[in-house]
Formats: structure tokens, sequence, C-alpha cells
């Protein structure tokens, strides 16, 4: 039964609170075409009984909302509930918990509940060892499903005649849980006698956490064509449509909006238009705090999903990105980071609030149209003229705030630049560039954690802009989140392979990961790119000392030293000697280096620690070495007294 306007079911799980009937009166006030509901308190063993007036209110408001369909509504059975629990005590708990679950949807006319298959509780893996997809259980794996088996045959057995089915959900693997892996839920299906009265519960987030990638087209293909073939694409009763907050094969349960997460959009295309899942209700169970202006998330989210199936044109207001480009750099002399200007959307905006408030007029066009024009020259003064002009008379264009916030952050003015931009967004939060440009100077503010949550804004409005995916990867840098940056850098890179910054803010995800080969990989595709500077260069220096290519560290440390007569250049060809072994070259670059700034500490600490390793090869003999290590070190202190690692030095050999 599909939506009738030709959508999918979209649907959500929406809170119960004061009554089962209130969630069916919020999904006709969304217009939902699905809802998902818990039928008592998810974290409570036992609950009262269901009365007769509970139930004919609940029956009154889904006729009401459109959802008297059978399939329309589905239940979540309670998260206590552990069906693979080797405490047999607590299995038998978790057995009648779950009829009673059933026994209530059987009441309410709900058709699938949904059912997280269980934890084998016995040895656990590391949090970051990836699911062994296609692999045979371990035995407490083989022991767990087993368990699931018997206590689902036990249902079965005790509800016979009743309408309702048990779909089993795919789970990412955490813990201990089982369902991770399609072959579960194909093994717990076969070992029923009644395989009929189950379901699946897809959920989007979970196979992707899970590491199933479906990251391309024909990657998505594949992976559901693995479900059919294993599983059986027919048995799906519902979907869960959750973006994933953790990348793919992080084994990390926890949803995201729409956009912001890592599954991608050719992850949620390929079950929205799959012909086998155009009955199946597509519930959301995303974040709910927060809501945007007016807008709740639920709505918002869906309209991600419907831009995402239909790929519909946007239409918005896009200025030249050419003249706001700013590089920054984070830790030191490490990490290169961009923070790109404000781009053009990828198609126009949806309809947004500009349209509720008013439309420009055609001489508010023309004076927006000027002040873009005048941006572009450099004319940042008359830009601002004109911006000024149209909110003198009409003080609620988002397009005039977004003017003045541009000429401001052109300016430098960052904490000018910052409220105009988020005046915008507050008269439309849909506005791509309102959302871009309170992010960008939030960030350029040092505000991260707020920037984070403008371009997550951002996202939801143009999911494939590949500067606020670039933004994000820095931010979350900044933020010392080198996982979920690298995330977001690889879809920036993936949108625009050209971006010389994208590619080397990956890079300094890949390394920060410890993944030096990925790192030198992107920070030589941005040198195909981006004019050569000092610091790509430093960071080639750092990955391939760490990937253990010391001579191509060397050389390039070589070329850095002739590009930039600067102290930093020469440490670091002092650095990259020292671990080529050319220990008598690695002095002398160290003592450049502090030549040219006497109170630079790393230059000192280096010509130490070659002094130091001198006077060991010795045997401790080269009373010269020694000398000249102490007084190294010695100035270092003296520049950077705060250094532990150099007052051990002197302790642990007597200098």
């Amino acid at each position: 039964m599909s939506a009738t306007d030709g959508r999918p079911r979209y649907g959500s799980h929406l809170s119960v609170a004061g009554g089962l009937h209130l969630a069916a009166e919020e999904a006709k006030r969304l217009r939902l075409h699905s809802l998902q509901v818990f039928t008592r308190n998810q974290r409570q063993w036992s609950a009262p009984p269901l009365r007769g007036e509970e139930i004919a209110a609940f029956e009154a408001a889904r006729k009401a909302a459109g959802l008297s369909d059978p399939s329309a509504v589905v239940s979540h059975n309670s998260y206590l509930i552990n069906l693979a629990s080797p405490d047999a005590a607590q299995r038998r708990r978790s057995i009648a918990a779950q009829r009673a679950e059933l026994e209530r949807c059987e009441a309410l006319g709900i058709e699938s509940c949904v059912l997280h298959p269980g934890a084998h509780l016995g040895t656990p893996r590391k949090p970051r060892e990836p699911n062994r997809l296609g692999e045979q259980p371990t035995p407490d794996e083989h022991k767990g499903l087993e368990r699931i088996a018997a206590s689902v045959q036990s249902l079965l057995r005790e509800t016979r005649g009743a309408r309702v089915r048990i779909c089993l959900e795919t789970t990412t693997g955490a813990g201990t849980n089982l369902g991770y892996d399609f072959a579960h839920l194909a093994r717990i299906l076969g070992s029923v006698d009644e395989p009929e009265r189950l379901g699946v519960c897809i959920d989007t987030c979970h196979i992707v956490a899970a590491g199933y990638d479906m990251s391309t087209a024909q990657r998505a293909a594949d992976v559901l064509g693995h479900f059919d073939a294993t599983v059986g694409l027919a048995r799906v009763r519902v979907v869960h449509v959750n973006d994933s907050a953790g990348p793919i094969a992080s084994r990390v349960d926890r949803h995201a909006h729409i956009g912001q997460g890592c599954c991608g959009d050719t992850c949620f295309r390929s079950i929205l238009t799959h012909p086998a899942l155009v009955d199946v209700p597509m519930i959301l169970e995303t974040p709910k705090d927060n809501q945007l202006g007016e807008k709740p998330w639920d709505t918002v989210n869906i309209r991600a999903l419907e831009r995402i199936r239909t790929r519909v044109a946007r239409r918005g207001v896009t200025l030249p990105i050419a003249l706001l480009a700013v590089v920054g750099a984070v830790c030191g002399a490490v990490c290169f980071v961009g923070c790109a200007a404000r781009p053009t959307p990828s198609g126009a905006a949806p309809p947004h609030a500009a349209a509720l408030l008013g439309e420009p007029t055609p001489s508010e066009q023309g004076q927006l149209d000027e002040g873009s024009k005048a941006i572009a020259d450099g004319r940042l003064e008359d830009a601002l003229t004109q911006f000024q002009t149209i909110l003198q008379t009409n003080p609620m264009l988002p397009e005039a705030f977004i003017g003045v916030g541009d000429v401001r952050f052109a300016q430098g003015r960052f904490s000018e630049a910052e409220p105009n931009y988020r005046r915008a967004a507050g008269l439309d939060p849909e506005d791509f560039n309102a959302q871009f440009g309170l992010g960008r100077s939030l960030q350029m503010l040092g505000r991260n954690t707020e920037a984070i949550a403008a371009y997550h804004r951002a996202l939801v409005v143009d999911p494939e802009s590949a500067d606020a995916n670039g933004n994000m990867t820095t931010a979350y840098l900044s933020l010392g989140d080198a996982l979920v940056a690298m995330q977001f850098g690889e879809r920036a890179v993936a949108l625009d392979p050209k971006s010389g910054p994208a590619h080397v803010n990956l890079g300094v995800a890949y390394e920060r990961l410890g993944r030096p080969a990925d790192a030198i990989a992107q920070y030589q595709a941005a040198a195909e790119l981006l004019p050569m500077t000092p610091q790509l260069l430093i960071n080639l220096v750092n990955a391939s000392v760490a990937d253990g290519r010391f001579e191509e560290a060397v050389a390039t440390a070589q070329t850095l030293s002739r590009l930039s007569d600067r102290p930093e250049s020469f440490e670091r060809l002092g650095w990259a000697l020292f671990r080529a072994g050319r220990y008598d070259e690695s002095g002398a670059a160290y003592r450049q280096a502090a030549a040219l700034d006497t109170t630079y500490w790393p230059a000192w600490n280096g010509i130490g620690v070659n002094a130091l390793n001198a006077w060991i090869r010795s045997e401790k003999r080269d009373k010269d070495a020694a000398v000249e290590a102490r007084r190294a070190f010695r100035a270092s202190l003296q520049a950077n007294p705060d250094q532990p690692k150099i007052v051990k030095l002197f302790t642990t050999y007597g200098l």
C-alpha cells in the first residue's frame, strides 16, 4: 500500500507519552504514511495490561491519520529483551516479555514487531575490530544464534494463530550483538518451523556500520542482491532509514540525520527506489532535538530523502566563490587545513521560507545582483551599501543578510559576519548559503562545535556540497576527531576530486589515524593541484617518515629547505636525515635551524639527540658529544622549560 502521492511510505518512531493515540495524532500532523511506537515503557520489564479505552482511542486516531492498514504501524520491542542470553533465567524473562509485546500488538492491530536478535554475552571483540562478514560464526556466536532460534520457536508456538510477525532487525555488531551478518538472520529463519511468521527489518545505519559498503550505485545494488540471495527482500517488512554517525565497518550504533552521516546518497536511493521495497514502511529513527525553527526534524529528513530519491533540482541564490578562500593551520607545523569559501550549491535550493516571507521585488533582486557583482569585483563597500539599503525597507529578506555576511567575511570581520548569517538562517533555516556562511564564520572564530551544527544543517539542504563536507573535515580535525573527519574528507574528495585543500584535509585525517601511505597519496594529489607550499612539504615529510620512506622524506625535506629558508624547514630536514641514519648531515641541518633562530627549541633538541646518539654509539667515551648534548638540551629548556621528556633525558643519562 504505497503512499497516496507516489512517495515511499515515510514514517517515524514517535513518542507515546500521554497515550498511544497521541503518537498517531502526531503522525497525522506530520503527514506520515507509517508509524513506529513502543507499546509500553521499553525500559521496564513489566507493563500494565491495555485497557479497552486505550485500544479504542488508538484505533480511532489511526483511522483519522490514514494508518488503518495493518502494516502501517510498527512496534519496536524493549531493549531489555535478549533472546540470545546464556543465562537461562534471563532468557525465560526475555521470552515472556516478548510474548507480552506480541500480545499487545495483536490487540492493537499491529502487524510487525521489530526485534533486535540479541547478544551472546560471550567473549567480546575489541571495539575497533571489524565484523567478519561472510565467515563462519565463532563458537560464542553459534551458540547465541541457536538460543535465539529456540527462543523464537517458543514464541511462535505460544502465539500460534496470531497475525503479528516478529521482524528480526539487522545490527551493527556492537559488543556481542548478533544479526550484523545477513547470514545470521538467514540461519535463524531457517531454524524455525514457521518462517513465514517472521519478517526482517533493514536498518540503513546498521548495515553500513556493520561493514556493508553502499557508497556507489553498483556497490549498493550488490549489497541488496546479496541480501536477497541470503535472506530474501520479500521478507522485509520494515526499513529503518537512518544515517550513520559512525563510518562504514565502525560497528558504531549511532543514528544521524539524513545527509549528515556516512551512509551516502546511493545507500538511501537504492532502497527507496527498489521495486521489492516499494510498499515497505520507511521509518525514521533519527534525533528529534534542536528543531529547525518551526520545522520538525522528521519533516526535514523526509525532504532530504525525497531529494535523494528524485534528484529534484533546487533553486536558490548563488554568489561568486572565488574571492573568499581561506586557508588555516592547526596543530602547529603538522596539519594544513582549509576553510573553503561559500560555494555555489550543487543545484538550486528548495522553495524556502523567503517564499513565505515574500520573494524579492524586481527592484530588490536587481540590488541583490548588483551587490553580488560588486563582491566579485572587490568593491566590498559598494556591495555593503546595496544590501543594507534593501534591509532598510525589507528586513525580512534572508538573501540581503547573507550579502552583508559575505562582505564582512571577505573583510575578515568574522564576528560581524556571524550575526548576519545567523539572522538569515533564523528567517530561513533551509537556506544553504545562510547555514554554510554561519558555519564558516563560527569556524573562523574558533567555535568549531557550533560550526559543525551549522554545516550539518547546510548538508541537510545540499548533501552534495563538496565545500560543506570539506569544512566539516577541518572542523572535526580541529576538535581532534580524525575518524569522523576522515569520513567527511573522503566525501569531499569524491564530490570534488580536483580540490587540493580537500586532498590535504583527508591526508591530515589519514595521518592522524595511522595511515601514512594513504596520507602520502592524498598529499601527492594535492601537490598536483596546488602551488607547492612549505606546509604541504612538511606534511609529506612527516607522512613519509611515518611510513618508513626515509630517503623520500629526506628528498622532500631538501626541497622544503630550498623553498623556505625558515628554521622549521631545516629542523624537518634534520629529523628526516636522522631517521635515515645520516647523523652528521642531520646535525648540520639542526645547527642551521638553530642559527636562523636561537630560540627555536626543536632545533636544539635535534642537536642534543644527535650528540646523545653519538655519545651512546661511542660507548660513552666521546666526552665532547656528551658536552654538546648537555649544552643543546639546556638551550632548549631555556627557550621552553615545559619539556618533561628533555628533563627525563638529563636524569636518565646523567647529563
